[in-house]
């Protein structure tokens, strides 16, 4: 008899915490789709994408193993659906078409590691002796300060091979903070490096989040400060996916902001937004030719655009651009010229067609 009431505690605890589960589960999708803000949601939307292109098995353009826990559920599913599977591919190795997102986050991959690595090898002993002879010497070494303006449920600082002494602050809405902070306990995601106990350590060596609306005036030099950031050292300024949420006048006042603030020469902005026409098109309801990967009224959303060639516009407030591409480049790059067959394209993304591309830009400090 103790036997039996043994085994139907055990069984009662498991089914207990299988409920308990599901239960937490589905406060955090709740929380996840609640989300009052379309801007918001495409941070759910765009980790759900990054989630897709990381079921590849050998031909992944990066993996990302938190993305579809940090997006939900039904995000993810619906990522899924939309999905396009690769066909007629000789000797297949893709499950599915890169999507527009993926192509995107895989050159800001790129971007940031080739930012934050160059010449930290110019010294035989390593990295540290470089740095050590460049300040000698008053060179400024590569970056070691990153802020993602509009992170959302960006992973990098644990997924990706980051230069030690790696200082990284991520700034959002308030509402995608909360989620964010919940979605990484619940991946069991280090926050504060080297505690030991977390499934995803964390790969820089300070991470910290902070809530502020870049539509709205902040003082980004006591943001800064109090998170430990050397305003006379270079910083590396990402804007992904973010700049065409904001006005035109908003973006020119936030290029021009993040010049002021960055003191030291090195410091670099990283971005990307929509070129001209796609706003007015959309703005005339015709979504055929533009939305992508991205759903409609996600896209009718965006308030600003950049020119197809922002070099002017970045110089004005106060950047040098070095390098300038479309989402049409990052294809042919990505799938070696032949972005038709293993790329997610849609009707007019061209290289002489200005509907339907994004424009991607590197820029330092003037």
């Amino acid at each position: 008899m103790d036997r039996q009431q043994q085994i139907l505690t055990w069984a009662s605890a498991f089914v207990l915490g299988i409920s308990l589960g599901r239960w937490l589960r589905q406060c955090r999708d709740s929380v996840r789709n609640q989300f009052q803000s379309i801007a918001a949601r495409s941070a759910l939307w765009i980790a759900a994408l990054r989630a897709v292109e990381s079921l590849e098995n050998d031909d992944a353009l990066f993996v990302d193993d938190m993305a579809s826990s940090l997006a939900g559920k039904g995000a993810f599913g619906r990522a899924l659906k939309m999905a396009r599977p690769v066909e007629g591919q000789s000797g297949k190795k893709r499950l599915y078409k890169m999507t527009e997102v993926a192509l995107g986050t895989w050159w800001f991959d790129r971007q940031i590691m080739t930012i934050m690595t160059t010449n930290t090898k110019s010294s035989a002993r390593g990295w540290l002796s470089a740095r050590l002879r460049n300040s000698a010497l008053g060179l400024a070494g590569p970056p070691r300060q990153v802020v993602v303006i509009g992170s959302g449920m960006d992973t990098r600082p644990w997924r990706m091979a980051l230069p030690p002494m790696t200082k990284w602050l991520e700034i959002d809405t308030e509402e995608v903070v909360h989620a964010k902070k919940r979605g990484l306990e619940a991946c069991r995601a280090e926050t504060v490096p080297h505690s030991n106990t977390s499934y995803y350590p964390l790969r820089t060596a300070q991470w910290d989040i902070y809530a502020a609306d870049v539509s709205e005036e902040i003082d980004w030099v006591r943001v800064l400060d109090s998170h430990g950031f050397e305003l006379d050292q270079p910083v590396v300024w990402v804007l992904e996916n973010v700049l065409m949420y904001l006005s035109q006048e908003n973006v020119k006042s936030l290029l021009e902001t993040l010049s002021e603030v960055s003191k030291a020469k090195g410091s670099v902005v990283i971005g990307n937004s929509t070129v001209n026409r796609t706003a007015a098109l959309l703005a005339g309801n015709n979504h055929e030719a533009s939305c992508g990967s991205y759903p409609a009224d996600m896209v009718e959303s965006w308030l600003s655009s950049l020119p197809r060639d922002p070099e002017i516009a970045l110089h004005e407030a106060g950047w040098e651009m070095t390098d300038c591409c479309t989402q049409f480049d990052i294809a042919q790059d990505v799938c070696n010229g032949a972005p038709e067959d293993v790329c997610r394209t849609w009707p007019g993304h061209a290289p002489d067609d200005e509907v339907g591309c994004d424009v991607y830009f590197v820029a330092n400090k003037l």
